[in-house]
């Protein structure tokens, strides 16, 4: 996903006078980060283990899911909804790896937070990276009963889920559901046998 760069881009995070609760949510995630972009560790092996410790669980994937699959989603079964979201998961953890390990020495600095009612909110913020011009990056979360879950981050203005939601829709409605898993599936380097 378009999200795929915002874990791509902490070595150093400066901090507001006053920030939000999703402001440091979004420093969190930054600063475990940083260790691995200052020691020249943004190996795949360690990235993986970086996402599986620390961005997979914080992903909002009932939102994203139903977002993604539109109607779709009330019409397969509770079964088929849980496989989607542990496949989905996958794919765009797996995303944010191939995008990671490319950058090194970036620096990510929280602009602002806006609210939206009810319950979302989104962390505006500026990468730079040494040698390129800067990047606006919207990370957009949501307030669920266990604290923020992240729904999507865009990058220039750009939302890779946007464009996926879009892309599926066009798979979904020529050969369905099950169709949809397979080609998810197939793209994935270490598939969820328990899911594909």
């Amino acid at each position: 996903l378009a999200a795929v760069t915002a874990f791509a881009c902490a070595l150093v995070v400066a901090a507001p006078a006053e920030a939000t609760d999703a402001e440091a949510y979004v420093r969190s995630i930054a600063e475990k980060l940083q260790p691995l972009l200052q020691n020249g560790n943004l190996t795949p092996k360690n990235v993986d283990e970086f996402l599986e410790t620390n961005i997979a669980d914080q992903l909002d994937m009932t939102r994203i899911s139903k977002y993604v699959l539109r109607n779709y989603w009330t019409e397969i079964s509770n079964r088929d909804q849980e496989k989607f979201k542990n496949v989905f998961r996958y794919f765009i953890v797996e995303n944010f790896k191939h995008q990671l390990v490319r950058y090194n020495n970036a620096e990510i600095r929280i602009v602002r937070s806006i609210e939206h009612e009810p319950e979302g909110v989104s962390v505006i913020t500026r990468v730079r990276m040494p040698s390129r011009s800067p990047l606006d990056m919207n990370w957009r979360l949501f307030r669920e009963d266990n604290g923020l879950k992240i729904f999507d981050v865009s990058v220039q203005g750009i939302s890779k889920l946007t464009a996926t939601r879009s892309e599926y829709k066009t798979v979904l409605d020529e050969h369905g559901f099950q169709y949809l898993m397979k080609q998810i599936c197939s793209k994935l380097e270490t598939p969820d046998r328990t899911s594909c």
